[in-house]
């Protein structure tokens, strides 16, 4: 995808939410886009396969999530972040 049409998606609220329940590679791991938070420019990553457990507010462990990644989609000048380049679509290219 061209620069220009990057820069076009990430700032395009609705073109970002197209984007929810698409499979991707990331760092040798297929995980599924789950949430996109477009004000704090975090795109929410979670695993089928591997589990992490989650603490309560004491520390404590407490149960069983999906493993998730929260990657910055946007640097803080509001251009691409370096994540897209480290992305990949199993279900093909992004289109506008």
């Amino acid at each position: 995808m061209a620069e220009s049409a990057m820069q076009a998606m990430i700032e395009d609220n609705d073109a970002l939410a197209r984007l929810i329940g698409r499979r991707v590679r990331y760092l040798n791991e297929e995980y599924e886009v789950t949430d996109l938070l477009p004000e704090e420019g975090l795109m929410i990553l979670s695993s089928d396969d591997g589990c992490d457990v989650q603490e309560d507010s004491y520390g404590r462990a407490h149960r069983l999530v999906p493993k998730r990644q929260n990657l910055k989609f946007r640097d803080a000048e509001g251009n691409p972040s370096s994540v897209w380049d480290e992305l990949s679509f199993l279900d093909g290219p992004l289109l506008r």
